[in-house]
C-alpha cells in the first residue's frame, strides 16, 4: 500500500464516488445522489487514492442515541458503504479506509458502529478494527403460506415523523437506539425507492421495505400483542413470496438469535452493553 493515500473527500471525487457505489451497491444514480445531498459534508467520507484515482471510499455519518438501561445515552456514528474498485481488492485498502473512518469517527462519538450486509463480512470488519457485537436480534425467513396469524382491520400507514414517536413511547425503559430523523428519512429514502412503509397495525408498529418477492420486515414491535397477527397484517398490505423478520429480543417474534451491529467503542465506555440492545431498522 506504498502508493496509497487515505485522505477525505473532495468535491472533485464526487463522480467517482457514485461511480464506486453502483459498482459496488447496484443502487440507482437518484438514491446515491438523494443520499449525497443529505450526509455528503466535509470530514463525512474517506477516501483511498492511488495512482491518482479514487480507489476506496467509505461514509460516517450521525448514528442513533443509545440508551442502555442504567447510565447515560451513547452517541454513535455510522461507518456506511464500504466499496473498493475490483482491480484494487484483496490489497488491504477496504480494511485500511474503514479502521480510518472507525478512527475519525471515535474522535466525537462513543462507539463507532458498523452493520454488516452479510454474515460472512462480520470477521472482515471484527478484524479490521477489533469491534465488537453490541447489539443481537431475533431473525426469521417465512412464506406466505407458513404465517400463522390472522390479519387485523385496524391499519394505518403513518409517516416517519409518527413512527418516531410511536417507536419511542414502545420502546421506552428498554435498551434501544433512538433513530434520528435524518436518519429516518434516509430509511424512507430507501422505503421509497423498494416499495414500503411504516405501518401502525393497532398500536403495534412495523417498518417494511420490499426487495423482489421478498418482503423485509426491518422491524416488528408488537410488545403486548400477537407478532403471528401484526405480520399477517403486514403480508396483507405487502404481499410477497417470502418475509425476512427482526424483531427484538425482548418482545415476542420468531426466529432465531444472531449479532447485529458491529461496534469500536471509545475508552470512556467502562462496562458492555445488554445483549439485547435493539437497534432495529438500520443501514446494512
Amino acid at each position: 500500500m506504498d502508493n496509497v493515500t487515505i485522505r477525505s473527500w473532495r468535491k472533485e471525487d464526487l463522480p467517482r464516488l457514485v461511480t464506486l457505489w453502483q459498482e459496488g451497491f447496484g443502487d440507482d444514480k437518484a438514491y446515491i445522489d438523494a443520499y449525497h445531498s443529505i450526509y455528503l459534508k466535509s470530514g463525512s467520507c474517506l477516501v483511498a487514492e492511488a495512482d491518482g484515482e479514487v480507489v476506496s471510499a467509505m461514509y460516517i455519518m450521525n448514528g442513533p442515541l443509545l440508551f442502555p438501561p442504567s447510565g447515560r445515552s451513547l452517541s454513535t456514528a455510522y461507518t456506511y458503504a464500504l466499496t473498493t474498485d475490483r482491480a484494487w481488492r484483496g490489497r488491504g485498502i477496504g480494511a485500511a479506509v474503514y479502521k480510518a473512518c472507525t478512527a475519525a469517527a471515535l474522535q466525537w462519538a462513543d462507539a463507532a458502529c458498523v452493520l454488516p450486509s452479510e454474515p460472512g463480512l462480520y470477521p472482515f470488519y471484527e478484524k479490521a478494527t477489533g469491534c465488537i457485537p453490541v447489539s443481537r436480534i431475533r431473525e426469521a425467513r417465512i412464506s406466505l403460506e407458513d404465517i400463522p396469524g390472522t390479519a387485523r382491520d385496524n391499519i394505518a400507514s403513518i409517516s416517519s415523523g409518527e413512527y418516531y414517536l410511536r417507536r419511542k413511547a414502545l420502546l421506552r425503559g428498554l435498551p434501544y437506539a433512538v433513530m434520528t430523523p435524518t436518519l429516518l428519512t434516509l430509511e424512507t429514502l430507501h422505503m421509497r425507492r423498494f416499495g414500503g412503509g411504516m405501518l401502525d397495525l393497532d398500536g403495534d408498529i412495523a417498518a417494511v421495505e420490499m426487495d423482489g418477492d421478498t418482503c423485509r420486515v426491518l422491524e416488528l414491535l408488537a410488545p403486548e400483542g400477537d407478532w403471528a397477527d401484526v405480520l399477517a397484517t403486514v403480508a396483507y398490505c405487502f404481499p410477497a413470496k417470502q418475509y425476512d423478520v427482526r424483531t427484538p429480543l425482548f418482545f415476542p417474534g420468531p426466529g432465531e438469535e444472531r449479532p447485529f451491529v458491529l461496534a469500536a467503542l471509545g475508552p470512556e465506555i467502562r462496562v458492555p452493553l445488554p445483549d439485547d440492545l435493539w437497534w432495529g431498522f438500520a443501514f446494512d
